[in-house]
């Protein structure tokens, strides 16, 4: 089996040597000695789209995928935390400001990421915006200034609010 980050090497459950065999429909890491099937799920981002007036939040991307271009904030959810705090979470880490969730704006895929994205709208309570975590740079942009952004999601999601 040709290893990448999705493989595994050994049985989770007994510790045997994981061959490839079809299971599904499609080669699958399998255990021989006790037929566990290895999953490669994909992972889950949240992904928030925040307005003031004529002004949209993105952040500058400082780590791969797509460093350096401007994107909404984002991460990965963890396992067993609700989406929405997942995305209330990461935008507190990325900007420093503290949003409320005002619904679900889109569900798509990134091929890149291999993710799952849900996109949310947001809304500010409170903080101070600053960039933080991940990001190099958070700031307000009008629908006039916008710079090169990354991802189709956060391309999505600007060109339906320029309407």
């Amino acid at each position: 089996m040709k290893p990448d980050c999705t493989d595994i090497a050994f049985c989770p459950l007994c510790g045997h040597r994981i061959e490839s065999r079809v299971r599904h429909g499609r080669p699958r890491p399998v255990c021989p000695a006790c037929r566990y099937v290895h999953f490669a799920n994909p992972r889950v981002a949240a992904v928030v789209f925040v307005t003031d007036g004529d002004r949209t939040l993105l952040v500058r991307r400082g780590g791969w995928p797509e460093k350096g271009k401007w994107a909404l904030a984002a991460g990965f959810i963890d396992l067993g935390e609700p989406p929405e705090e997942a995305a209330v979470r990461e935008l507190k880490e990325e900007t420093g400001l503290d949003i409320a969730i005002d619904g679900l704006l889109d569900l798509s895929y990134d091929p890149v990421s291999k993710a799952i994205v849900l996109l949310y709208r947001g809304r500010v309570l409170g903080g101070v915006l600053a960039a933080g975590d991940d990001a190099l740079e958070a700031r307000w942009f009008t629908r006039h200034e916008l710079p090169e952004l990354a991802f189709e999601s956060t391309r999505r999601a600007v060109e339906a609010w320029l309407g």
